[in-house]
């Protein structure tokens, strides 16, 4: 019984203690200012034990910081459990970092446009250029992507993309071909088997890709590009003669 009224009265200061401290992480200024308001030594240590249990931890764990906790009193229990909360805080950080970075980007991994009314989406198109090789026995020869217009239309010439967790780095932009009702995507092959089709160089336009946080990367046209349909593609995993190509179109 006397366990059980003592697992209550700690699950109880837990819950107190958490809706103190909200959303709001625990820092070294919030332990520093506990020391100096002479609380016991058993609360500040349980502050930071379930602080760290929620995520909810902002430590600042180097000699430095450990030093100046020292000096407005904190103990060795207290130091030991700042060191060990620390690493508690990483995906608080990251997150913080990604809100930063790119507020609101979905978790999933794929190709994300920034509208004004919200992230979109661009579906992938998968595009196996040896199938239509093969079957037109062309130098040269077009992969139909389906429609006249993407879905995304963007207008002006200010394009950029969000890739979150990409697969490849290796990603062109490529103006289409227009023919009835179908985006065409031009590629040229050598005819040789084991050789890589590639894009039509007339129609590939070079990306700058930077990386903003762990697994988030920009990517933007080198140069603006003209109105017209166009597909943002890259290889994929695992094979250096398929495709995946995101449709966007540009408008004046």
């Amino acid at each position: 019984m006397r366990f059980g009224r003592v697992l209550l009265a700690v699950a109880a200061l837990a819950a107190a203690i958490l809706a103190q401290t909200g959303d709001k992480p625990l820092t070294n200024n919030e332990i520093g200012s506990m020391l100096a308001s002479g609380l016991p030594e058993s609360t500040i240590l349980l502050k930071i034990e379930t602080a760290a249990y929620y995520g909810l931890v902002n430590l600042d764990a180097s000699s430095a910081a450990l030093a100046a906790l020292k000096q407005r009193g904190a103990s060795e229990q207290v130091l030991n459990a700042v060191m060990w909360a620390q690493p508690f805080g990483a995906p608080l950080k990251w997150q913080q970092e990604e809100d930063r970075a790119a507020p609101g980007l979905p978790n999933p991994s794929g190709v994300y446009y920034r509208a004004s009314s919200g992230w979109v989406v661009l579906p992938s198109s998968p595009v196996w250029p040896k199938y239509y090789s093969f079957s037109l026995g062309a130098r040269g020869y077009d992969v139909p992507l389906g429609g006249s217009h993407a879905n995304l239309q963007i207008g002006g010439q200010k394009v950029g993309f969000y890739l979150r967790k990409p697969s490849s780095l290796n990603w062109r932009i490529v103006r289409l071909k227009s023919r009835g009702d179908e985006r065409l995507l031009r590629m040229v092959s050598t005819g040789r088997f084991a050789s890589v089709d590639a894009f039509e160089a007339e129609r590939t336009h070079q990306v700058h890709i930077a990386q903003v946080t762990s697994d988030i990367f920009t990517v933007v046209p080198a140069e603006p590009l003209q109105p017209g349909e166009y597909a943002l593609c890259t290889t994929v995993l695992g094979s250096a003669s398929v495709y995946a190509c995101h449709g966007f179109g540009v408008q004046r």
